[in-house]
């Protein structure tokens, strides 16, 4: 026997839910196993070192070997005398390696924070 169902789309009382609500929790699982890589990724950044040079106009991103990440660039925004603020990246390279963004050779503007993206494949 089907059970039957209210105008909301509910079950009556004492009759089984259809097997089509079921699949959201399952979905909902998969999305939890799948944040699961995402923090192992996040926590593997921590061997990921960011600091400028060229008396602040460059930033440099440097990961080591042990953070799992294949390939990593620098992300770095630079700010003007002005208070104008841009993003520059630097090239992708290979771990325990470094890459560099300069904001400005002439001194004109300097690194106001550096970030970096991430590969792990490639």
């Amino acid at each position: 026997m089907k059970p039957t169902h209210t105008e909301s789309g509910h079950t009556e009382p004492g009759r089984k839910k259809p097997a089509r609500l079921l699949l959201v929790p399952v979905l909902a699982a998969g999305l939890l196993a799948a944040s699961g890589a995402w923090e192992t990724a996040a926590a593997a950044s921590e061997s990921c070192t960011t600091y400028p040079s060229n008396s602040g106009q460059t930033g440099n991103v440097k990961c080591d070997s042990n953070s799992g990440v294949r390939q990593h660039r620098a992300v770095v925004t630079c700010i003007n005398t002005g208070g104008h603020k841009w993003t520059i990246t630097g090239q992708w390279v290979y771990r325990n390696r470094v890459s560099s963004a300069t904001c400005s050779v002439s001194g004109t503007a300097g690194v106001y924070s550096i970030g970096y993206d991430r590969r792990f494949r490639g």
